[in-house]
Order: structure tokens, then C-alpha cells, then sequence
């Protein structure tokens, strides 16, 4: 149900979120939603699959967000509530960033085919690839998203097709979609360069000299945060002082949290508050994970001019630029420790911090995907 901070307008697009927690997606379509606010666009968030735990979850001002609940029936009965809820809202356009939330979107549209207000449009602005039978060979996306049943959709009902990741064009294409590019982006006024001096830095890490190198990614198993641990592990036992920040919820956090009680290598934390002072009080970025086609944090880091290493399973150099991160193969600890000595080198960190955030700003600014979407919402249908 709506949240009580709802205004009671029409509202133009609802963005179809699975919640409101910490992840990529998640902060990107909250950070995309308040700036349509902040212009007087009445944007909301639907959230599909759990509702908002202020506990845990991603808050922003000015967001309001309803949870469509009936976990437990057939997506023909959410359809119809998800399609209530738009009339409710006067809502045009439901705006999808999951392959797993189109059947539910696609059967919202066709309930409202009849109505007097005419269809929902249905836009995409997809994060991941299509699901994919486990009995068919998967190539590099089952490998990243794993095997998942494939429901049956007619693609052609979708408005607008666009996807974030050049990645994601051909195995969209593959299934029957017209899919346009529209790069993943980032709020690159808010996100920008900037260099914190912390306090925590200089109690917890007696020696100016440490690289200290930050992580913000969900603690899920497949984010691979062995991987960087192990790398910042060796590097600072084998005389070259490192320390690595990871940020993230999930269900690895309490152990993560466990493992860092007493450690002067390893620090953890559930969340920050303010991501891009974040950005600027740490060293390096890295994220090591071969799930990761459109890391979001990543992006965040490239707009803060923060130099990052990144693992690439495919896709992820290709969306950013070749030259905007050192890329490395997922799994590889020694390819890490390795892009660390290089980013342990001041002069370097800066240069390629430059080269970040000029590829932030050519390929990655939120306004100019705004834009770009806002003319998919209320085309003639």
C-alpha cells in the first residue's frame, strides 16, 4: 500500500524494484527516482518481493514506495493487483530493470489492455540477462546469472526495450527482443572527486603509508569477496602495509563482521550513508566478483575519480572503457595483489583516476539517461 509520505497525485512511472536494499540496482533506480521528485515528476517505487526494513534497507528522501505483497500467489493474481495499483496511482508506465519482474509487468499491461485509460506501457531498462533453461548449454551469462526456468513472454508487448550493458545486447536479441543500449549511469554532481580526511584512518591505521583499499558490494557468496581478502591478506604479510574496507548486507555480513573482530587488514561495515564520502576517503576501489556485468559501484567509483581494480567475467570493460580500471580474471588472487603494487603508486592512482571520471562523464551521466528514458514513458501507444 502506498507509504503515508505518498502525494496524492497521478503519478507517471512506477519502478519495479524486489526491495529497497543496498545493492547496485537498487540505489540506482532510488538515486533515479529522486531526481525525477526533485523535478516534479511523480515517480514511485514498487517493491515485489520484500517490503522496506529501515533497519537494513537503501532510505532517500522523497522516494515513496509501496509493496505489492501476495507472495505466495500466481503472478496473474499480483498482475492484477500491480495493475490496480496503477490505476489507483493513475499511473502510465511500469518501468522493469530484472528479467524476473517482466512476466509480472507484461500481465499487468494485459489487464489494463481493455480498460478506459488505455494499456500500461511496459519500458525496460534491463540489469541482467534473459533466464535461461538449465538444460541448454549457458556460456558466459548462465555463468554469471546461473540456470533459471524460462517463462513464456511475448517480448514484442514491451514499449521500450533498452538495456544497460552492451553485454546484454545479444542475449536479448537471441530471445526475441529489439534491445537498444542505454548505458547504466550515475549522479555525477553528487558522485564526484574529493579527498576526506578521516580520523578513523589515522586510529586504526598507524601507518600514513597503508594502501587502503575500499569494496562496496552486497555479502552474498557469489560477490567473492575471498578473493580480495585473501589478495590484501598476502600483500600486507609480505611487507607492503594494506588494508581493505568492505561495505556491504547480505547474508555473509555477520561472519564477514566476525572475521574483521581484532584484525588491522580487515574492516566491515553493513552500509554508508554517504557513498561518494566514502569514495573519497579511501585509497583504491576494488570489486572482485564474476557475477558482476553492470557494477554499480563501480560507476560510483569512476564518477569520484577513485582509481579501481575490477574482476571482468565479460562485459564490464567493455561498458566502462578499457582504460577507465585495471581489469583483472575473476578467481585470480595473484592478478589482484599484482594491479594492488600498481595502484600503491600514487602518481598512477591519480592519472587513472582522471581517466575514470572522464568516461564517468561521457558514458555514465544520470541526467542524460534520464533524457533518454523520459521520452519512452508517454509515447502515443
Amino acid at each position: 500500500m502506498p507509504s503515508a509520505s505518498a502525494p496524492m497525485q497521478d503519478v507517471r512511472v512506477l519502478h519495479l524494484l524486489p526491495d529497497q536494499g543496498v545493492g547496485g540496482i537498487q540505489r540506482f533506480v532510488i538515486e533515479l527516482v529522486r531526481h525525477e521528485r526533485m523535478d516534479q515528476a511523480s515517480d514511485e517505487i514498487v517493491l515485489t518481493e520484500r517490503p522496506l526494513d529501515v533497519e537494513r534497507d537503501f532510505l532517500a528522501p522523497a522516494t515513496p514506495a509501496h509493496f505489492l505483497g501476495l507472495l505466495g500467489e500466481s503472478t496473474a493474481v499480483r498482475a492484477k493487483r500491480l495493475a490496480d495499483l496503477a490505476e489507483s496511482r493513475s499511473a502510465q508506465t511500469l518501468l522493469v530493470y530484472r528479467a524476473a519482474d517482466l512476466p509480472l509487468a507484461l500481465a499487468a499491461r494485459r489487464h489494463t489492455i481493455s480498460g478506459t485509460k488505455g494499456a500500461l506501457r511496459v519500458v525496460t531498462q534491463l540489469f541482467d540477462a534473459p533466464l535461461i533453461p538449465a538444460r541448454e548449454p549457458r556460456g558466459l551469462l548462465g555463468r554469471v546469472f546461473g540456470a533459471r526456468s524460462e517463462p513464456s513472454l511475448d517480448l514484442s508487448e514491451v514499449d521500450e526495450f533498452f538495456v544497460a550493458s552492451p553485454a546484454l545486447l545479444a542475449p536479448w536479441h537471441a530471445a526475441g527482443a529489439t534491445p537498444v543500449l542505454r548505458a547504466a549511469a550515475v549522479d555525477t554532481q553528487r558522485f564526484h572527486p574529493q579527498n576526506v580526511q578521516s580520523s578513523w584512518r589515522s586510529a586504526r591505521l598507524p601507518d600514513p603509508g597503508t594502501l587502503l583499499v575500499g569494496s562496496l558490494m552486497r555479502a552474498e557468496p557469489g560477490k567473492d569477496h575471498r578473493v580480495l581478502i585473501d589478495a590484501v591478506q598476502r600483500r600486507h604479510a609480505s611487507g607492503r602495509p594494506t588494508a581493505l574496507m568492505l561495505v556491504g548486507d547480505g547474508s555473509l555480513y555477520p561472519s564477514l563482521r566476525e572475521e574483521s573482530k581484532g584484525s588491522d587488514v580487515l574492516f566491515v561495515r553493513r552500509r554508508v550513508l554517504d557513498a561518494p564520502g566514502f569514495f573519497g576517503r579511501i585509497d583504491a576501489f576494488a570489486l572482485h566478483s564474476a557475477t558482476e556485468l553492470i557494477p554499480v559501484a563501480l560507476l560510483e567509483s569512476l564518477a569520484c575519480g577513485r582509481a579501481a581494480t575490477v574482476a571482468d567475467p565479460g562485459g564490464v570493460a567493455e561498458l566502462v572503457g578499457r582504460d577507465a580500471a585495471l581489469f583483472t580474471p575473476p578467481g585470480d588472487v595473484d592478478a589482484v595483489i599484482q594491479a594492488l603494487d600498481r595502484l600503491a603508486d600514487e602518481a598512477f592512482r591519480h592519472e587513472l583516476g582522471e581517466t575514470a571520471r572522464k568516461r564517468a562523464l561521457q558514458n555514465h551521466h544520470l541526467g542524460r539517461l534520464r533524457s533518454q528514458l523520459a521520452s519512452s514513458y508517454t509515447a502515443a501507444t
